[in-house]
């Protein structure tokens, strides 16, 4: 293979696919680094990793020097090789880089709170059966709290979004 800009040998064959179009290029190291592509990313994440790794450039510009440093106390993955490749080591590294991953995954997502999403093939009344639950931890945090003027209400929109679910229909259970 002979790199597509500059004739030497090639080690890299670039795959992207743009509106549809798929283009293949046979890039040497050099040429692959100035546009950006390394060996370390996943072939079919390369859009997602580069999304990633812009983020992560833009957020350790503010970011303390301590927290570059830092590295997972399971894996012992560096915060500065999750930066150069996008990728966490294990479970433990989520922990461990919480601080700098937090505003990373707001910044993508929009919040740092996993909410999920509901099939297209899902219930009619999936959403009231989600209510419902975010209802009751509310209600047993309310409980908890001793706030018990709150916890009757959160119980009245409880019974009320449950009997909707039913049909309509009191059975009588508290």
């Amino acid at each position: 293979m002979i790199c597509d800009e500059c004739g030497r040998p090639a080690t890299i064959r670039f795959v992207e696919t743009v509106n549809g179009e798929m283009r293949v290029m046979q890039l040497c190291g050099e040429c692959a680094g100035a546009r950006g592509i390394g060996l370390s990313f996943a072939p079919l994440a390369g859009p997602i990793v580069n999304l990633l790794m812009g983020f992560l450039e833009e957020a350790g510009a503010d970011e303390p020097v301590e927290a570059q440093g830092s590295a997972c106390s399971e894996c012992g993955l560096s915060y500065a090789e999750f930066r150069r490749t996008g990728k966490l080591g294990c479970a433990v590294c989520y922990t461990s880089f919480e601080k700098e991953l937090r505003p990373l995954i707001r910044r993508i997502n929009g919040s740092s709170r996993h909410t999920g999403k509901i099939p297209s093939k899902a219930p009619e009344d999936a959403e009231s059966i989600r209510e419902v639950r975010r209802l009751k931890l509310d209600l047993d945090r309310a409980v908890r709290g001793e706030e018990y003027e709150r916890a009757a209400e959160l119980r009245d929109q409880i019974r009320s979004l449950e009997s909707a679910q039913c049909g309509g229909g009191d059975d009588g259970d508290v």
